[in-house]
C-alpha cells in the first residue's frame, strides 16, 4: 500500500514540475531583454571613475540597444518546458526564465 502511495506523491510532483516549467519557459522578449542586459554588463565592466564611468555607462546603454535589436534576429525553438535560441553557431537553452550559453 506505501509503495503505491509513494508513487502517486512521485507522479504529482513530476506534473507540478512541468506545470511551473511551462509557466515560466521564457519568451523571445525575455530572451531580447536578457542579451541586453549581458550587452550592458560586458561593456561597462571594470572599475568606474566618474568621466570613464558615465562614457562606460553610455557605451553600455548603446551596447543593450543595439543587442536587443539584434537578439530580434535569433531563431527560437519551443519546447513547451523550455526554449533554444540560435544565431549563426551561438546557441542558448532558456528555461525558467534562465538562459544558458551552449555554443
Amino acid at each position: 500500500m506505501a509503495r503505491s502511495k509513494n508513487g502517486l506523491v512521485a507522479g504529482i510532483i513530476v506534473v507540478l514540475v512541468l506545470i511551473l516549467l511551462y509557466a515560466l519557459n521564457p519568451t523571445t522578449a525575455d530572451f531580447q531583454a536578457w542579451r541586453s542586459g549581458q550587452a550592458q554588463r560586458e561593456a561597462t565592466s571594470g572599475t568606474m571613475t566618474k568621466p570613464i564611468g558615465t562614457i562606460k555607462k553610455g557605451v553600455g546603454a548603446i551596447a543593450g540597444a543595439m543587442t536587443g535589436g539584434i537578439a530580434a534576429l535569433y531563431s527560437r525553438k519551443d519546447y513547451l518546458v523550455c526554449s533554444s535560441y540560435s544565431l549563426g553557431s551561438d546557441r542558448y537553452l532558456g528555461i525558467a526564465r534562465l538562459f544558458v550559453k551552449l555554443k
